[in-house]
């Protein structure tokens, strides 16, 4: 297992209630990041207590990921859907 699917088992094991995570790499680094667990759990209460923002920037050593939490209970914010921008021409 590489370390980078070592952080999705992190990541999906850590189990924030009604909130779907996403992972995305801006730099990787070598060695396990340490603290991630405890960054996904302070952001999840700043949620609860009224953020706006659902994407969050963790760095530790050379690591640099965007995580972002998606609710599980209601349709996608518009902000942060996934759309298919392909046009047809006539």
């Amino acid at each position: 297992m590489t370390i980078i699917d070592q952080i999705f088992q992190k990541v999906a094991e850590v189990s924030i209630p009604k909130f779907f995570i996403t992972v995305e790499f801006s730099t990787v680094g070598k060695e396990m990041p340490e603290h991630l667990d405890v960054f996904l759990w302070e952001k999840y209460e700043l949620i609860l207590h009224g953020a706006n923002g659902r994407k969050f920037i963790y760095r530790e050593g050379d690591w640099r990921m965007i995580l972002t939490f998606f609710p599980t209970d209601r349709v996608v914010d518009e902000h942060y859907a996934l759309k298919n921008k392909v046009q047809i021409k006539k």
